[in-house]
C-alpha cells in the first residue's frame, strides 16, 4: 500500500510522475454507535475500505487520510463525539482536493463511511469539481456562450476526475434485499453497519450490548452478512477504480 504520509518527497513526486495514481480519500466521523460499536467506527470502516483497495491496486492508487472528524452534530448529547461545522468540513477536504491536484493528481476518489457527511458533501462535490476544473485546466473558452457551455467544456476536456462515495451505495437493492433483513440501511450501528463491524472490527464490538440495542435491528447482525458485505464493496469499488 502507498501511503502518501510515509513517502519522502522524492519518492511521492516520482510515484505521482511516473504511475499517475489515483488518490484515495476515506472520510468518515468520531461519533457515538449506540454502546456496542466503538466511536470511531465509521472513519476506521472508510479507512479499512481505501487501505484494501489501495493494496489491491499498489500501482495505481495513493492513499491519504486527511482528517477523522465530520459533521456530527445531531450525536453532540453523547461524549466522545467529535464534530465538524460543514464548511470546515467542506473546506479541508476542497484544500486537500486542490493540493492533491497541484502536486499532479488529476484522480480523487472519497469513500465515506458516516451518514451526516453524505448530503454537504454531494451538494459541495458538483463546486468542488468545478472549481478544480476551472483552475487547473488549461480550456479555451473563447467559444462559450453560456454557463451551460462553460459546465459542459468542464466536464468534457478536463482530465481531473473527482468523485465523493458513500461505501453503502455500492450495492444494488437486489444485493440487500438477499443480504440483510432490516429495510433500512446502512441505518446507524444497525444490522448492516453492526455486521460490517463484526467482519472488519470483531474485538471492538460488545455482543452483550446488542442484546439491549434500544433500536433493536442489530440483534440481526453477523460476521458473514459482514464479510459479504465487504466483499460486495471491494469489487464494486474496483470497477469504479479501473474505469476512472
Amino acid at each position: 500500500m502507498k501511503n502518501l504520509e510515509f513517502f519522502n518527497r522524492n519518492q511521492a513526486r516520482d510515484f505521482i510522475n511516473k504511475n499517475k495514481p489515483m488518490a484515495i480519500i476515506p472520510t468518515g466521523s468520531v461519533e457515538q454507535h449506540l454502546n456496542h460499536l466503538f466511536i470511531g467506527m465509521d472513519i476506521n470502516s472508510a479507512t479499512r475500505i481505501a487501505e484494501d483497495l489501495s493494496k489491491k491496486f499498489p500501482e495505481d492508487v495513493l492513499f491519504y487520510r486527511p482528517l477523522n472528524a465530520g459533521i456530527a452534530e445531531h450525536h453532540m448529547a453523547f461524549p466522545g463525539t467529535m464534530t465538524l461545522r460543514v464548511n470546515t468540513f467542506i473546506g479541508v477536504l476542497t484544500d486537500v482536493t486542490n493540493s492533491l491536484i497541484r502536486g499532479g493528481i488529476t484522480k480523487i476518489l472519497f469513500i465515506n463511511g458516516h451518514g451526516g457527511n453524505t448530503e454537504p458533501m454531494r451538494t459541495a462535490m458538483q463546486n468542488i469539481n468545478l472549481e478544480m476544473k476551472g483552475l487547473h485546466s488549461e480550456l479555451d473558452t473563447s467559444e462559450v456562450r453560456t454557463h451551460l457551455d462553460y459546465m459542459e467544456l468542464l466536464n468534457n476536456d478536463s482530465k481531473i476526475d473527482i468523485k465523493y462515495t458513500s461505501y453503502w451505495e455500492m450495492h444494488d437493492k437486489e444485493f440487500i434485499k438477499n443480504t440483510i433483513q432490516d429495510d433500512v440501511w446502512p441505518g446507524h450501528a444497525g444490522e448492516y453497519e453492526t455486521s460490517v463491524a463484526l467482519y472488519m472490527f470483531p474485538d471492538l464490538v460488545d455482543k452483550e450490548a446488542i442484546k439491549n440495542d434500544p433500536l433493536g435491528t442489530s440483534s440481526d447482525a453477523t460476521k458473514e452478512k459482514g464479510e459479504a458485505i465487504y466483499k460486495d464493496i471491494i469489487k464494486q469499488y474496483s470497477k469504479i477504480i479501473s474505469e476512472m
